[in-house]
């Protein structure tokens, strides 16, 4: 919110980064998952294979009308490959197992009498002696192989003719799919997220052009109208979030409601009085504040802060500016429900993606060029989730409304010195909430740093006689880690 406040090693910073750290730990932990039951699925076929320690061993191989598999009668996960121009098998049949033979053979049966219109071949590396294919019928192959040590890779090779095996139609899809280049795959992976991105600036842009700010040519030295910071920031901003936690805070504090202590190693807040004139939101934000005390310190303040993942509480902050600005006619609908809506297309594009990823990966024999179609959903997803937003949903008085507010931030942001005076004096800190939220807090308060500033009686500090600049790098930085750390305790689905 403004320059940075001078470092101070024993204040922690609560901005509740840990929960996500939860949150990405638990897409690690899901993606780990995954991963590791991709090396489970690799390594499936070792548990079809004999443990025994025997001399020799014979395998029975069958492929299947339908393009399945099976070793010794049991069904494995590979399949046919029916995407090339050949039905073609290529199977690992021993991989590193940790048991050594004398002689392997695999006999091989296919669906059809296709062994004379058939090419095979067999691959054996890593302490194989000998390997050779014959043929015993006109469906029947076998492969052997001697010498083959407990680390050897022994895999079987067959290309038959193109529908020798008849696949369902969903497989036939998945093989389609496979079957994809990879460049293909890439453009769609990047150029999906980048149409998403270009999509929604475009239709941002277009509810902006339909809801028109004029922009004030002349300032206003006041606010056009009593609303409370929150109100206006919401106004400006179109979300609630942390600078009008912020202005809030501190207009509480201008108001009498409270008092800022601020300490070289701590901070404060003490209850002043129970002011009937609070709006229901304010209520609740000195409730999470407060509780049933009158004063809360750093100590306080973060445990209640730490002590919850989510809190009702704020977000029931959130949703009374929410309500009471759509109340006001200064937007079409509440804004929170606007962009959650936009909101959940996003996130419901993210999880198909991320549904889609491993279920691709549980599918394919081998890891497709799919994925880069999931990751592509994936972050049109996250895209879409992060500038809803931003997309304008004003009504004709809410843009007027704000056209006056701009106006009265041009005087806010005007870099002319004002002259000292009182009643200056008490403008500066009046206005300073509306500063906050209409981002020109910064710019507000150079309009003074010539004055000899008085600091203003509901905040407290160690230090005498400090100065303007002072005064800003001490309370900004405080009430701003506070809100910070207040809005990030919002429940899914609060902005």
């Amino acid at each position: 919110m403004v320059a940075q406040r001078k470092s101070n090693p024993k204040r922690p910073v609560v901005g509740l980064y840990w929960r996500k750290l939860v949150f990405f730990a638990f897409v690690f932990s899901f993606i780990s998952v995954g991963l590791s039951g991709i090396k489970i699925y690799k390594a499936d076929i070792k548990k079809y294979i004999p443990s025994a320690q025997t001399s020799d061993l014979t395998i029975n191989l069958n492929i299947l009308a339908d393009g399945s598999i099976t070793i010794d009668g049991k069904k494995i996960k590979d399949r046919i490959n029916t995407s090339g121009s050949k039905d073609e098998l290529i199977l690992p049949i021993l991989d590193n197992i940790g048991t050594g033979y004398n002689s392997v053979h695999v006999l091989l049966t296919l669906p059809q009498n296709a062994v004379n219109s058939s090419t095979y071949d067999i691959k054996g590396i890593h302490g194989i002696e000998t390997t050779n294919v014959s043929v015993i019928s006109d469906n029947m192959l076998d492969y052997y192989a001697s010498g083959v040590g407990p680390d050897s890779t022994l895999s079987v090779i067959v290309n038959m003719p193109k529908g020798t095996v008849n696949p369902p139609l969903i497989v036939r899809f998945y093989a389609g799919i496979a079957s994809i280049k990879l460049n293909l795959w890439l453009i769609v992976a990047f150029g999906l997220p980048i149409m998403t991105l270009i999509f929604m600036v475009l239709f941002i842009l277009y509810q902006g052009r339909r809801q028109k700010i004029d922009l004030p040519e002349e300032e206003t030295d006041s606010p056009p109208m009593a609303l409370p910071p929150a109100i206006a920031g919401v106004l400006y901003h179109q979300t609630v979030g942390p600078r009008e936690l912020a202005a809030t805070l501190i207009d509480l504090a201008q108001r009498g409601d409270i008092f800022i202590i601020d300490r070289e190693r701590d901070f404060a807040f003490l209850k002043n009085r129970l002011d009937r004139r609070l709006l229901s939101y304010e209520k609740i934000l000195l409730s999470k504040i407060f509780r049933n005390s009158v004063v809360s310190n750093r100590a306080e303040v973060e445990q209640r802060i730490n002590n919850h993942l989510y809190s009702q509480k704020i977000s029931h902050v959130t949703a009374g500016v929410y309500v009471l600005a759509t109340r006001l006619g200064y937007f079409k609908a509440n804004p929170q429900k606007v962009h959650l809506k936009y909101q959940i297309i996003g996130m419901g594009a993210f999880f198909a993606g991320i549904v889609g990823f491993f279920l691709s990966l549980l599918i394919f024999t081998n890891p497709p060029y799919i994925l880069f179609f999931w990751a592509g959903m994936m972050v049109s997803g996250l895209i879409i989730t992060l500038t809803a937003k931003n997309i304008p949903n004003r009504t004709v008085i809410g843009t007027e409304t704000l056209s006056n507010w701009l106006a009265f931030r041009k005087y806010l942001s005007n870099p002319a010195k004002v002259a000292f005076s009182y009643d200056s004096q008490e403008r500066f800190q009046k206005y300073l909430p509306y500063a906050i939220v209409l981002d020109c807090e910064v710019a507000w308060a150079k309009r003074f740093s010539e004055q000899n500033f008085i600091l203003p009686a509901w905040y407290v500090c160690d230090q005498n006689g400090i100065g303007l600049q002072d005064f800003c790098l001490s309370l900004f930085p405080l009430v701003s880690y506070v809100a910070r750390s207040l809005s990030s305790l919002r429940e899914p689905g609060f902005e």
